[in-house]
């Protein structure tokens, strides 16, 4: 679920109808503020510092980028010139220029490198298009009635393709993608696809947004009926999402991406009467979160930087600092989720086979065919794969499910711990423990083995559960040695290991040592087992080492802030509450 923080003012807006854009700089905390024709400044997004920024006589036409193979910022000059410049160039003017016969739209980032985008459709890779711009050929790739209002590179089967949304003069959209060449970076125009954007009833687009990250890569379309519609430019179809709830769809609204499966959206709010931001699920096609503003400001530009949403106001560039947050429960979310009948729906061709479009193993496949859910095709799949010596066929399958019962879930810590024998060592014993997790081996075979069983180890922890299910199964099904083995090799993870923890994979770990301690809270009262005592108070070390770490943080902020401040610190003296004075006589 997203969070909001308190908004901020970044800069002042020089003039809306002339602001160009938000581009990320070198620094992963700075951002480019490309502010009107002639005023590019860069930001420390942290402090909302200005740290750098230039000015220019020619007139800036689109959004100035930061390329990494030149180490240099780019940007595009009445509309047919490209000027390359240093961090440390105090003079814009002076910048040597290359013109081009053909006006540019923009400039795009792609991967290291830079990719130009003209307004008659075309592109071409920023080094290729320098070297040969008085000879680029300028052959039309849309109409002239058509313009291209966003555009985004993504990579597909380590080939990169362009993606842009055109717009024609009726209002009507089209996605258009095509192939790129790897060197040139212009399209290959025989593989060039174009996807009308249409729908039955009599509706209209207000909002687009192509969406790039790792995982996925779609385009998402708002319609004037509140529908989210996106269209998935790797599987080549469309979904409808849900409806968008708290904003009014009459007008414009922008779209932006968060992260971890949410949207930003950025328009008036239902009642008309100001603006409001709405973090959209487009999982669960839901909203999860809302912030209200006073003025609304049509076709407002939207970005997201280092957990920050950078918005177009009326008369400045506001941030709104937000946090996403994996949580199990949808408590933040009711109300804010509306059924719909999409009447878009696909008539379905009986004569198919039943058999899955994606490759799932002949067992699976057998299973699916008769309409069992993953949990109950998991409870049958996974309990004849541990009575086997092999536990490789065991991590291979139970990656292919999401949702797995938590009865199979104790059955699979059970097994594991019984793979990598905890007993041959005394968890007190803090050497011998950590030789045995750091899977220090003879033979290098040995060692290889060791570390895949750890890793199925560490992959269970990742799988999704229900605490108030799980707790249950590990009462009756797992031992208080195996759970505080399990205790102490969590404590291992999060300070001994050499292994990078992500946010949310340290965030199941601690949930997983509450349930350990949650489960066998009576045993561990009853028992006087120094192993008991050394596990409780490893992981207690833990927390509270941790604790001490963010009180460390805590009390360094006031210093920080005074240093960016600029104010004078005083350091303290220590006083006596009395004095010794030594006189001769």
């Amino acid at each position: 679920m997203a969070k909001f923080h308190t908004y901020y003012v970044l800069c002042p807006l020089i003039d809306q109808k002339s602001f160009l854009g938000v581009s990320q700089d070198k620094e992963e905390h700075n951002v480019i503020v490309t502010l009107g024709r002639n005023v590019v400044n860069k930001y420390r997004l942290s402090d909302q510092k200005q740290i750098g920024g230039w000015t220019s006589k020619d007139h800036i036409t689109s959004e100035v980028i930061y390329d990494k193979e030149r180490d240099a910022y780019i940007g595009v000059f009445n509309k047919n010139t490209i000027k390359t410049w240093q961090d440390d160039s105090d003079n814009l003017d002076k910048v040597k220029k290359y013109k081009f016969s053909v006006n540019i739209q923009k400039l795009l980032p792609r991967g290291n490198t830079s990719l130009i985008i003209f307004e008659n459709g075309n592109c071409a890779s920023l080094t290729y298009a320098l070297d040969n711009r008085k000879s680029y050929e300028n052959k039309l790739l849309i109409k002239d009635s058509e313009v291209i209002v966003e555009a985004a590179c993504y990579t597909k089967n380590n080939v990169d393709h362009i993606c842009y949304i055109v717009k024609n003069s009726k209002g009507n959209y089209e996605v258009l993608v095509c192939p790129l060449r790897e060197e040139l970076g212009d399209m290959e125009r025989s593989k060039l696809m174009r996807v009308k954007v249409t729908r039955p009833e009599d509706v209209s687009v207000v909002g687009k947004f192509i969406n790039i990250n790792s995982k996925s890569c779609e385009v998402y379309f708002l319609w004037s009926d509140s529908k989210m519609t996106m269209y998935d430019l790797n599987q080549k179809n469309w979904k409808t999402i849900g409806v968008v709830p708290w904003i009014f769809t009459g007008t414009s609204v922008s779209l932006a991406w968060m992260g971890h499966d949410h949207l930003i959206l950025f328009g008036s709010n239902i009642d008309q009467d100001g603006a409001i931001i709405v973090a959209y699920n487009v999982i669960l096609g839901v909203g999860s979160c809302r912030y209200p503003m006073k003025m609304y400001s049509e076709d407002a530009r939207l970005y997201c930087f280092n957990d920050r949403i950078i918005l177009e106001a009326s008369n400045h560039i506001g941030m709104l600092p937000y946090v996403l947050e994996i949580e199990r429960n949808l408590a933040s979310i009711l109300g804010s989720h509306e059924i719909i009948q999409d009447e878009c729906t696909e008539i379905a061709d009986w004569g198919t086979p039943t058999v899955p479009m994606y490759e799932v193993k002949d067992d699976i496949k057998d299973l699916l065919k008769i309409g069992l859910t993953e949990r109950n095709i998991c409870s049958q799949i996974i309990p004849p794969l541990l009575e086997k010596d092999d536990f490789r066929p065991v991590y291979r399958t139970i990656k292919e499910f999401q949702d797995v019962p938590e009865s199979v879930l104790v059955m699979l810590l059970n097994y594991t711990v019984k793979l990598v024998n905890p007993n041959s060592v005394d968890i007190v014993n803090e050497e011998e423990f950590i030789k045995l997790c750091s899977c220090n081996r003879e033979s290098k075979k040995e060692t290889i083995v060791h570390k895949a069983k750890f890793e199925l180890l560490n992959y269970i922890f990742e799988i999704p559960f229900s605490d108030a299910m799980l707790i249950p199964y590990l009462r009756n099904s797992l031992a208080l040695d195996d759970a505080l083995f399990l205790m102490c090799y969590i404590s291992y993870l999060l300070i001994d290991s050499d292994k990078k923890l992500e946010m949310d994979y340290e965030s199941k770990l601690f949930d997983w040592a509450t349930l350990f301690l949650d489960s066998f809270y009576q045993q561990y009262l009853m028992t006087k087992d120094q192993k008991v005592t050394y596990a409780l108070d490893k992981l207690q070390n833990v927390v509270v080492n941790l604790i001490n770490q963010l009180t460390v943080v805590d009390s360094t902020l006031p210093l920080l802030n005074k240093i960016l401040s600029g104010k004078n610190i005083v350091q303290s003296v220590e006083s006596s509450s009395y004095a010794i004075e030594l006189m001769k006589i």
